[in-house]
């Protein structure tokens, strides 16, 4: 049980994003959320499943999907005060800002999990 919940931990990002970012962005941040957590996923299993569980560079004694979880954690609230801050965005401008949100933090998070 304790496994399941460390795994689906960061589902509790997607009700927080949906309720904290203004009416007219919420689905731009569901996406963001669920795209992030689905490439977190992504990451991890690949280096888990190459024989890294520790990272590439092993410089980290953390498991590689517990730094995402902390990266991306991070991600998500840099992601909630921009959107929270934003109000009057519209609707393109604030995709192309999720989007650039979302490979930033998926860069940064192969570089975390390299380590």
């Amino acid at each position: 049980m304790g496994d399941f919940i460390y795994d689906w931990i960061d589902i509790l990002w997607l009700p927080i994003a949906f309720l904290t970012v203004h009416k007219k962005h919420r689905w731009w941040a569901l996406a963001f959320v669920g795209a992030s957590m689905l490439m977190m996923r992504l990451l991890s299993e690949l280096m888990t499943h190459g024989g890294y569980d520790y990272g590439i560079m092993n410089l980290m004694d953390s498991h590689v999907h517990s730094r995402g979880l902390v990266t991306y954690s991070i991600f998500y609230i840099l992601f909630l005060l921009m959107a929270h801050y934003s109000p009057r965005t519209e609707g393109i401008i604030f995709m192309a800002a999720c989007i650039s949100i979302f490979f930033i933090a998926m860069f940064t998070n192969v570089l975390v999990m390299v380590l």
